[in-house]
């Protein structure tokens, strides 16, 4: 197909290009990340792919994994009044390694993900001093902060600050992240820039055909940012068509008449189509069920899962199953009491993870209904940043230095969620035959700085260099056999980022660092 062909047929594809949302301004001529050693830190990485799907609205988590064998649960469901919003016993679909839990049966394809330990179910997810309002607890999902600190800055982009601090002086060839819809929500606005590119909105492809002069005047100043715009957003307009160009099929056929299926179905084409992008975030709405929860939370469970089976066998069929992992997330559950055909806003809820690489089953306890919080709620048993902690960690192979204090406000226990997992080992992403780079302390520095180093035995040619935001090399050395710390001066050394880069048979591994005063 030809790409002016394509470009035509591509809004009945799922996918609508976007039009200068989540790009830094003025950046559209911005370096190759080639030569940068910023950059060079993906190197350091896999080549996993993560997708969240926000069930916007607050989903009832206890008619989503359904604790049939408690039987507070119909009692409290209202089973013998004309409230009742309980799932008979006889519908839940039993999971096969619980006596007591089961799922609701319009989300019969995902049993047949979780049989084949493709599945967890994290229970009881939320954060302390639960907010129940739809944007403040949204705010608080999305940014990763504590309840009682008000962050514009999301957790996902704030981990990609600090990993590539010369963005977007240099550009990446692909974006970071992709979010479906007109705006991007807090998890990829950074402190600084924002880090992903939102794809959903109807426009123009830029192009630079507009040769036309332009009047010397307001109207005119107007218009060239807007060119300018336009331009920088072709950057990776560009990749995305070419990645879409190269594979516009799909290898199963996704549900039709399902919102949810058409978004995802575009992934696995990007990927297949050579995409590097990491991150997918798609948004899905209706999830607040005051009233008639029974009929509408039954529609929203078939879509959900219909869509994400679908969207699984797709990636597999690819050969991508192994590289791609699906979360879902929704800004709390709902009170555990029926408030006359749907239920009100709520605390902790489960959330799914879905792909290849998870380790399938049950994570937490069945939710406790007689121990309840406040106005009946239930209570909460993982911090949903103990999953954020877990994706970064073990999906991304995160060091801590990165999770913390950056992306997340305090240390998180990790959950085993990922078969990847190797919590608290050493992170192999910065082993050279052996050698372990540490992260320099303390950091930032001001006069002085320690890197250790593990591991360098006898006949080993290593070197050390610091490089400077423009990728300058402002020191380098030879690291001899059994030196275990490189001390550095850096009183001469302008206040900035740096990265310092290990070179040893043949492979490099880097990690940044900060001079403040």
């Amino acid at each position: 197909m030809k790409r002016r062909t394509f470009l035509q047929r591509l809004a009945s594809t799922g996918i609508v290009l976007p039009f200068a949302l989540g790009y830094p301004r003025l950046r559209a001529f911005a370096k190759s990340p080639s030569g940068s050693p910023f950059m060079r830190l993906a190197s350091a990485t896999n080549d996993h792919i993560f997708v969240i799907i926000r069930l916007a609205g607050g989903n009832d988590g206890l008619n989503t994994v359904v604790p049939y064998g408690h039987s507070d649960y119909y009692t409290l469901r209202g089973t013998s009044t004309a409230d009742n919003i309980a799932i008979p016993e006889a519908d839940v679909l039993k999971l096969p390694d619980s006596s007591s839990m089961g799922l609701h049966p319009s989300l019969a394809p995902l049993l047949d993900l979780y049989k084949e330990k493709k599945m967890a179910i994290v229970q009881n997810v939320g954060y302390p001093n639960q907010n129940l309002s739809h944007f403040r607890s949204t705010d608080i999902w999305l940014s990763g902060s504590d309840a009682t600190v008000y962050d514009n800055a999301g957790w996902y982009a704030k981990y990609l600050e600090e990993k590539y601090p010369d963005y977007p002086t240099v550009l990446p060839a692909d974006p970071f992240a992709i979010e479906f819809g007109t705006f991007l929500s807090t998890t990829l606005v950074g402190e600084k820039n924002n880090m992903g590119i939102a794809v959903g909105t109807s426009g123009f492809l830029p192009n630079d055909s507009e040769k036309d002069p332009l009047p010397a005047n307001h109207e005119g100043d107007e218009e060239a940012y807007v060119r300018s715009i336009a331009k920088q957003a072709n950057v990776f307009t560009t990749s995305i068509v070419n990645a879409l160009v190269k594979q516009p099929l799909n290898k199963v056929t996704y549900p039709t008449g399902n919102a949810l299926g058409t978004v995802l179905s575009a992934i696995p084409k990007l990927i297949a189509g050579g995409l590097a992008t990491q991150m997918y975030i798609v948004n899905v709405g209706g999830y607040d069920t005051h009233s008639d929860q029974v009929n509408r939370q039954k529609q929203l469970h078939k879509d959900l899962a219909d869509a994400v089976l679908a969207f699984q066998r797709d990636l597999e069929a690819f050969g991508l199953g192994d590289r791609v992992s699906t979360m879902t997330i929704s800004e709390f559950g709902r009170r555990v009491v029926s408030n006359g055909g749907g239920t009100d806003h709520g605390s902790a809820a489960p959330l799914f993870v879905i792909g290849n690489g998870v380790n399938g089953g049950v994570f937490g306890p069945d939710p406790n209904l007689t121990d309840l919080e406040g106005p009946g709620n239930l209570k909460m048993q993982y911090d949903f940043r103990q999953v954020y902690a877990s994706v970064l960690g073990q999906w991304f192979n995160a060091d801590e230095s990165l999770i913390q204090p950056r992306a997340l406000p305090h240390h998180f226990n990790q959950i085993p969620i990922f078969k990847t997992a190797s919590i608290g080992g050493v992170d192999s992403a910065t082993a050279i035959a052996g050698v372990q780079l540490g992260q320099n302390f303390p950091n930032p520095a001001a006069s002085g700085t320690r890197i250790p180093i593990q591991g360098m035995i006898s006949g080993m040619n290593a070197r050390l260099t610091l490089y400077d935001i423009d990728g300058r090399a402002v020191l380098s050395r030879d690291v001899a056999a059994g030196e275990t710390a490189i001390d550095l001066d850096t009183r001469a050394l302008p206040t900035g980022t740096y990265v310092y880069e290990l070179s040893a048979a043949g492979a490099r591994r880097a990690k940044t660092m900060v001079v403040a005063r």
